[in-house]
C-alpha cells in the first residue's frame, strides 16, 4: 500500500497500519540518526521519539500530490536529532561526533595519521548545508523535494548545492587518491 493511501487511513482511524510506515523506514532512519551521534543508545532513543512524534502528530501530516512520507520522517528525526544537542550540553556536538566517526571509519583503512588528517580537511572544508544536502541526496537517496522539505531549502538551492558539491568532488578526487596513495 502506497505510503499516502496509509497515512490517509491512519488519520481515519486504522492506526494498526502505521506500523507498515515504521517496519519502512525505521532501518533507514536509524543509520540517518546513528551518523549523526555514533551511540547506538541514543539513536535507538531518538528514532523511538520520531515515531512517537509521527504517531502523535500523525493527524497534522497534510497528504496532497507534494506530500512525502520519507521526508516528513527524516524532518522529524532531524529535528530531535537537533533537540537532542539542545538539551545535552555535555554531550560531544554533532560536530565532533562527525569528526570521530571520520576518524574511526578513515583510521581503519589508512594508519598514516598525515593522510588522515589531509583527508579530513578536505571533508571539513564543504559547508555543513552543502554536506547535509548532498548526503541526503546521495546517501539517502531522497529526491530534491524531499531534500528540500527537510532542509528547509528551496529546490533549486538544492540541486546547485549538490551540483557544486559534485564538481568541487570530482575535481579534488584526484588530490584524495594521491594523498592515499602515494604519500
Amino acid at each position: 500500500m502506497e505510503d499516502l493511501k496509509i497515512m490517509q487511513k491512519c488519520q481515519e482511524g486504522d492506526i494498526k497500519l502505521f506500523w507498515k510506515i515504521y517496519d519502512k523506514y525505521v532501518d533507514k532512519l536509524y543509520h540517518f540518526v546513528y551518523l549523526k551521534t555514533t551511540n547506538r543508545e541514543i539513536s535507538e532513543d531518538i528514532i523511538s521519539d520520531v515515531f512517537m512524534s509521527a504517531l502523535k502528530n500523525i493527524d497534522n501530516f497534510s497528504i496532497n500530490d507534494n506530500s512525502s512520507v520519507k521526508s516528513w520522517l527524516y524532518r522529524i528525526a532531524n529535528n530531535k536529532v537537533i533537540d537532542f544537542y539542545r538539551t545535552n550540553k555535555d554531550e560531544d556536538t554533532l560536530e565532533e561526533y562527525m569528526d570521530k566517526w571520520f576518524e574511526e571509519d578513515l583510521s581503519k583503512k589508512i594508519d598514516d595519521k598525515e593522510k588522515i588528517n589531509s583527508i579530513l580537511e578536505f571533508l571539513k572544508s564543504f559547508k555543513k548545508e552543502h554536506r547535509d544536502v548532498f548526503i541526503y541526496r546521495i546517501w539517502y537517496d531522497m529526491s530534491y523535494n524531499e531534500v528540500s522539505e527537510v532542509t528547509w531549502l528551496s529546490v533549486d538551492n538544492c540541486k546547485k548545492i549538490v551540483s557544486r558539491t559534485i564538481k568541487n568532488i570530482s575535481i579534488n578526487f584526484i588530490l584524495i587518491l594521491f594523498f592515499i596513495f602515494m604519500l
